[in-house]
């Protein structure tokens, strides 16, 4: 039943997008909580754990075998160890809710906290993987998304499993014989939060997009090169990995008439030392006086740490005066992909997966300038990260940028469940965001979460709009994450309260 559940509620996130099963693909997990023992419900919940993540993430093989150099074998492991740790944590929820129904904790208090506590803690443990929380699966439900500006996606994921407690609260009464109305009641008001939730969420939308439609816009253009990963670090092919950026945006400045105007092109569109290597950094430079435009790349960067010099992820700003006025270098960086966490007792790990030397890390909330507009740029998956998004608006960000490279992933459903976590840090900071990615999925995201101009995956495109440039303050902006360490923090009562329980009753 677990197993089966935990696919089922794979299905509610991008790109099938069925979020009604989001709604209610929790209940299985706490019926069964409430009838296991801990240690039982512990091992039902990891293996339906296990079956959601590995159908959420089974992507990791086309980038380990494809791209990490690894065989079969030891893809399937690696792709088996990740699961097992995520999944680890549905497994310590449903302990977790068992433990405070035997102990007299309602699991209507229990599943919700535990949930939510957890999912903060999944964010930022062990470098955090954040990645698809429960919130995600609303991802088809525009309404459903706004109140993520109060409480981010964790406090949205914790009235999700608050609905689903009320709902298996309804259903239980062949094992718990509640009375029919605390059945009815528990029913009505988890129909009442969904409703209450897309009631107040419509309300929501219609102010932001008249506020947006207030707003004063810019004109961004996003450029989707489709360079191959091969073709992209072969020195010999960067003048026709740069040539083709080039001439995209061109003819992106025939279209365009507005200035100032802000071309994105992709995380590493620009495969060398940008402003190091003056020879191929000069028709950028020229092509930005030429078009009147900022032209924000990635590229390589470095810095001095310790007397030795690092490799950097970093973004390039270039104003119409052909002059490059600032950088940003990640600061979150890819665990076994710019970094190997843990080195002195992984050392084994830099060789099987060939991973060079540890990339240096850049400051966070450090923003660009378009002229007089902060540009806040969120490189690669530090866009499923929301505090480095509020960074970002607290440091004076009127638009997001989000510059990656998702080849990687090849044609699954990775690209699409990137572009999701965007479409939350629009709306946790009301903000507009664009994304360049070098095959996709690029385009726009309003402040109001609604994706436009979405371009395929695997094939060269453009796309261009007039975003709005809105200063508003959200609840979740002024506080940052307070569901999440505020959820585990009663958690941890409630298991203190069980224990100091059982304890009194054993003396």
């Amino acid at each position: 039943m677990a197993v089966l559940a935990g696919g089922l509620l794979a299905t509610a996130f991008p790109p099938l997008d069925w979020w009604p099963l989001c709604l209610v693909g929790v209940i299985p997990f706490i019926l069964l909580a409430g009838r296991l023992s801990p240690r039982r419900a512990l091992i039902a919940g990891w293996l339906g754990g296990l079956a959601l993540f590995t159908g959420l993430m089974y992507w990791i093989l086309v980038v380990m075998t494809q791209y990490g150099g690894l065989n079969w074998v030891m893809a399937g492991l690696a792709l088996f160890l990740f699961a097992f740790y995520l999944g680890s944590y549905l497994g310590i929820f449903c302990c977790l809710v068992s433990f405070g129904s035997r102990g007299g904790v309602n699991p209507l208090l229990m599943a919700p906290l535990a949930w939510a506590g957890l999912e903060w803690v999944r964010s930022w443990a062990f470098t955090g993987v954040p990645w698809l929380p429960l919130a995600m699966g609303l991802d088809g439900s525009l309404p459903l998304m706004q109140s993520a500006e109060l409480w981010s996606t964790t406090g949205l994921s914790l009235l999700i499993v608050l609905v689903n407690a009320l709902i298996a609260e309804a259903v239980r009464a062949p094992y718990g014989a509640a009375p029919l109305w605390r059945r009815v009641a528990a029913l009505a008001l988890g129909l009442c939060l969904v409703v209450g939730g897309w009631w107040w969420g419509a309300g929501r939308l219609d102010q932001v997009r008249a506020a947006a439609k207030a707003a004063p816009t810019m004109a961004v253009s996003v450029v989707q090169g489709d360079v191959s990963l091969p073709m992209l670090w072969q020195k010999a092919l960067r003048p026709v990995v740069m040539e083709r950026h080039i001439k995209a945006t061109q003819r992106e400045a025939q279209r365009v008439p507005q200035r100032p105007w802000l071309v994105i092109w992709p995380e590493s569109a620009a495969p060398f030392y940008f402003m190091s290597d003056a020879r191929a950094s000069l028709p950028v430079l020229k092509l930005a006086k030429q078009l009147d435009a900022y032209i924000m790349l990635g590229s390589l960067g470095a810095v001095e740490v310790g007397g030795k010099y690092k490799v950097t992820n970093r973004a390039w700003m270039v104003g119409p005066d052909g002059q490059a006025s600032g950088f940003y270098d990640k600061v979150h960086l890819v665990p076994f992909g710019e970094y190997v966490p843990w080195s002195q007792l992984l050392f084994f790990v830099r060789a099987v997966a060939q991973i060079g030397v540890d990339f240096a890390v850049g400051q966070p909330g450090k923003t660009l300038q378009a002229g007089s507009i902060a540009v806040g740029p969120l490189i690669c998956y530090e866009s499923i990260f929301p505090e480095l998004a509020r960074a970002m608006r607290l440091s004076g960000a009127r638009l997001l940028v989000n510059q990656t490279n998702d080849a990687w992933f090849g044609r699954t459903s990775a690209p699409y469940q990137h572009m999701t976590h965007l479409r939350f840090r629009a709306v946790e900071n009301r903000l507009a965001c664009a994304r360049a990615a070098n095959t996709g999925v690029s385009g726009f995201v309003l402040p109001s979460g609604k994706v436009v101009k979405a371009t395929g995956l695997f094939t060269p495109a453009v796309a261009g709009a007039e975003l709005p440039l809105m200063n508003e303050d959200t609840f979740y902006l002024r506080h940052g994450e307070i569901a999440g360490p505020g959820a585990l923090g009663v958690t941890a009562l409630f298991i203190f309260w069980v224990l100091w329980r059982e304890r009194k009753r054993e003396v």
